[in-house]
């Protein structure tokens, strides 16, 4: 930036720029065209985007990925559960939810209804499950949030090839 004094990096101004996976990531202004300057940090939240009134005003939400594994994880029959966003149009993020069952006996479509009535009821109806699949094991790692980004990049990877 040309006659301004140096400023630390947190004063100043932030841009966003969407990546080709479809993630939200910041770079400061001075180094506009500088891929390698974006930060590399994942959205821990999925952003969701509902009609607040009939004039097409729109209220967004951000909640909180391990919040909605929580109220999943307490209905019955589910052992483990990942949940992610990927980008929509209209709405901001879709939710995908991934489930490992306790049995394999378990009424899936049941509990597709139930894990929806869950989410409608905890935090409104604007939060759906647009995607749910049941699997066999979910990847086993240390950390929540690595398994949400390998299941997330395995999504993008069969969308992009479909």
């Amino acid at each position: 930036m040309p006659n301004l004094p140096t400023h630390s990096s947190q004063q100043l101004p932030l841009s966003w720029l969407q990546s080709c996976n479809g993630e939200w990531h910041y770079f400061l202004d001075e180094n506009n065209g500088n891929e390698a300057a974006i930060s590399n940090t994942d959205q821990d939240y999925i952003w969701l985007v509902s009609p607040a009134t009939a004039e097409h005003k729109v209220g967004g939400y951000r909640i909180a990925n391990h919040s909605i594994e929580m109220f999943i994880k307490q209905l019955a029959g589910v052992s483990r559960v990942v949940v992610f966003g990927l980008p929509h149009e209209q709405k901001g993020n879709t939710i995908h939810v991934y489930v490992e069952l306790i049995s394999p006996d378990i009424e899936r479509s049941t509990l597709s209804n139930a894990i929806n009535a869950k989410l409608v009821s905890c935090l409104g109806e604007f939060a759906c499950a647009d995607v749910i699949k049941y699997v066999d094991q979910l990847p086993v790692t240390k950390n929540q949030e690595i398994s949400r980004k390998i299941l997330k990049s395995q999504n993008i990877t069969m969308n992009c090839a479909a």
